[in-house]
């Protein structure tokens, strides 16, 4: 029957090609003859793990009636299988359309977000039960135009009858801790969820839009529950304020340096640089977020180092090291703030930088360490230069090819809190003043060195 462009169902519907797998079976574009219009069917088997799971899924669409939530035409049965008549949604899903945007907009993102809102309230409004969701993913977010659709439903459930499911259906990653670990659910699930997709859309802000959203994401994604906004009415609420703030000014720029293996260099340049910075007039701070404890240890090394209000101060140097949570200090005040993650970062808080600086080893056997997440390439890609440390030409032409990017070979450097000539070539460097002396292209080709 499946493998049958022409098999007509009940008399009313012809299915025309495959659009795709759902969590309960799969789904068909197919035609209404009497209307002549098109319509998707999900055609579910009639197994006696997925029968409530089908029957849910159709109570629960006829229920609601929501612009971003799919219209339920017909619930037919036959021997095998049930079959879920649905609007036909054309578009791409979330993920497919960021990637053709490669970014977008303040008010596109805060667009997008209240729809999903919008949503989510109409769903844990209904009554006489609200609907939990369970399962949101970018996959299940459709973009019809700039309006956001909701699909697959066969992991939602009224709360009245809501079993936890998650073995089932659900997903880890964009999924409360809670419901993954098998334990009670409740609308806050869904409200994490959200979290989640708000954190995936902020890699395809600029960094400034990032850090103005964090905080409402960190509420919406914590790990109790209690701590999150309780109602999507809250985090719509608090949506609304961070957008009404967005026109703020974002004077301060982050630089965050990472690495590709522990002792590759991360510290010594990121030092280094907070150092040059300075020397240059440009208020600069570094802080450390990995927790090796570098920075108290090198400061202890030091004669004439002032703290004031946890801040080291030393010649060109102002740093703060990472101290324990309970312990709190002033935001750092800077025009450029160094933050030195090593090889401790996440995705969450590289969003919020304006540049990323990665750092390879420059041995031959460290060349296997220079694995960027496919993350950093795809989403951040124009935020990062590359840094090669203690190299010779062969390893820069070796990165150079290997990530199609230009790369800066870092010189050897035994005055980490010194200046010189070569450290403000690379202050220059990061400003995109190009100096040929310095650089290899993706190419290969070697430049001249003196």
């Amino acid at each position: 029957m499946t493998n049958n462009n022409n098999f007509i169902l009940s008399g009313r519907y012809e299915l025309l090609e495959p659009l795709g797998q759902g969590q309960c079976g799969k789904v068909f574009l197919a035609r209404q003859l009497s209307l002549e219009l098109k319509r998707a069917i999900k055609l579910i088997p009639k197994t006696e793990a997925l029968s409530p799971f089908a029957i849910s899924e159709a109570t629960i669409l006829t229920a609601v009636q929501h612009s971003g939530i799919p219209t339920i035409y017909d619930f037919e049965e036959d021997e095998s299988f049930y079959y879920l008549v649905e609007e036909y949604i054309q578009g791409d899903t979330l993920e497919e359309f960021l990637l053709h945007q490669q970014s977008i907009s303040q008010n596109l993102f805060f667009k997008f977000c209240e729809q999903l809102c919008g949503i989510f309230a109409c769903l844990h409004s209904l009554c006489p039960s609200p609907v939990l969701y369970r399962d949101l993913k970018p996959e299940h977010i459709i973009v019809c135009g700039l309006q956001l659709k909701l699909i697959d439903f066969s992991a939602a459930s009224f709360i009245a009858s809501s079993g936890n499911g998650f073995n089932d259906f659900g997903n880890a990653e964009f999924s409360a801790p809670e419901l993954v670990s098998g334990g009670p659910a409740d609308l806050t699930c869904d409200i994490y969820s959200i979290g989640k997709i708000m954190e995936f859309m902020t890699s395809f802000l600029d960094a400034a839009a990032s850090r103005n959203i964090q905080p409402v994401i960190q509420k919406a994604t914590q790990s109790d529950p209690g701590l999150r906004y309780q109602t999507v009415l809250e985090l719509s609420a608090a949506l609304k304020k961070a957008n009404d703030n967005k026109g703020g000014t974002h004077l301060r720029q982050i630089v965050a340096v990472i690495g590709s293996h522990p002792g590759c260099g991360c510290t010594h340049i990121a030092v280094s640089l907070t150092c040059a910075l300075n020397h240059l007039g440009m208020d600069s701070v570094y802080r450390e977020m990995n927790p090796t404890g570098h920075l108290c240890r090198a400061m202890k090394q030091l004669s004439g180092v002032r703290e004031r209000k946890g801040c080291y101060s030393y010649r060109c140097f102002k740093g703060y090291p990472r101290y324990d949570e309970g312990i709190e200090i002033p935001e750092p005040d800077a025009e450029i703030i160094i933050e030195d993650y090593g090889c401790h970062y996440d995705s969450r808080r590289l969003v919020t930088a304006d540049r990323i600086l990665y750092v390879c080893g420059g041995a031959p056997w460290h060349r296997g360490n220079a694995r960027p997440e496919d993350f950093l390439f795809r989403r951040l890609g124009k935020r990062m230069n590359f840094i090669v440390n203690l190299c010779d030409r062969n390893s820069a032409i070796y990165y150079a090819r290997k990530f199609s990017v230009q790369v800066y070979p870092y010189p050897f450097d035994t005055s980490i809190f010194c200046t010189d000539k070569k450290k403000l070539d690379f202050v220059h460097w990061l400003s995109f003043e190009k100096k040929k002396n310095r650089l290899f292209k993706h190419s290969g080709r070697r430049q001249n060195i003196r």
